[in-house]
C-alpha cells in the first residue's frame, strides 16, 4: 500500500471523507471508486452529461476471489426500559416485511435484509427496467449481492469489536502511517495487533463476543 501511494496517489487521500470519492469522480481526477449507487444516481438526477458513460461493476477480483462489503447496514435494537416494546417489535418487523418498497423507493441503493420480502429475481427485473442508460447498468447489483457481498468481520461474524476497529478506521490509519513515513511496516502492524486485541479484550470482558 506504500508503494501504491509512492508511486502516484494524491495526498489529499489522508483527508478523505464519505463525500470525496464522488466528488474525485465528478471532478474528472478518478477514473474508478469503490462506492455506493450514489455515485451513479447523483449525476443522474442532475442530468450532468457524464452520467450516461458511467458503469458499475463488481469489486476487482484478487487471489482470493471477489470480495466486497456492504456499503451501509443497518442495525436496530430497542431499549430495555423502552415502555412501548410491542409496538416497537411490531415496527421493526413491518419495516423488514416492507423490503421491496424500501429497495424500489431507494432507487436500488437498499436491498432487503430478508430476501424472502422481494427475491433477487424481482430486484433483477427492477434493476433491468431502470430507463438511465448505459440501460441495464444495475442489474450487476443483484449480482454483488448474491455472489460478492460480504459482512464486516469476514470470514467470521460482525460483532461489536469488529464494528469499533472498522468506525476507527485502525486498518487505513495502519497503512497510512506507513505511506507517510511516519512508521516502518512492522511496527505499524504491531501497533495496531495490539490496539484491536485491547478492543477485542475489552468487548469479551463485556459479554458481547
Amino acid at each position: 500500500m506504500a508503494e501504491i501511494y509512492q508511486a502516484g496517489e494524491d495526498p489529499a487521500i489522508f483527508a478523505w471523507n464519505p463525500a470525496s470519492n464522488n466528488n474525485d469522480l465528478y471532478g474528472g481526477h478518478a477514473s474508478l471508486i469503490l462506492n455506493a449507487i450514489s455515485a451513479t444516481r447523483t449525476p443522474e438526477s442532475l442530468n450532468l452529461p457524464f452520467s450516461k458513460d458511467l458503469w458499475i461493476w463488481p469489486i476487482p477480483s484478487g487471489p482470493n476471489g471477489r470480495l466486497g462489503l456492504e456499503h451501509l447496514m443497518g442495525c436496530w435494537s430497542i431499549w430495555k426500559f423502552a415502555q412501548n416494546k410491542d409496538a416497537a417489535q411490531k415496527f421493526l418487523a413491518d419495516l423488514l416485511i416492507a423490503g421491496k418498497q424500501a429497495t424500489i423507493q431507494s432507487q436500488l441503493y437498499n436491498f432487503p435484509t430478508f430476501t424472502n420480502t422481494f427475491p433477487f429475481s424481482g430486484i433483477r427485473k427492477v434493476a433491468a427496467a431502470d430507463s438511465h442508460p448505459p440501460k441495464g447498468k444495475y442489474t450487476v447489483l443483484t449480482t454483488i449481492a448474491e455472489k460478492y457481498t460480504h459482512n464486516i468481520g469476514y470470514p467470521g461474524t460482525t460483532n461489536a469489536a469488529v464494528d469499533e476497529i472498522l468506525t476507527n478506521s485502525l486498518i487505513p490509519n495502519m497503512f497510512a502511517q506507513v505511506s507517510q513515513g511516519k512508521m516502518s511496516a512492522e511496527d505499524s502492524v504491531s501497533q495496531t495487533k495490539a490496539q484491536v486485541n485491547q478492543i477485542f479484550a475489552k468487548w469479551k470482558e463485556r459479554g458481547k463476543i
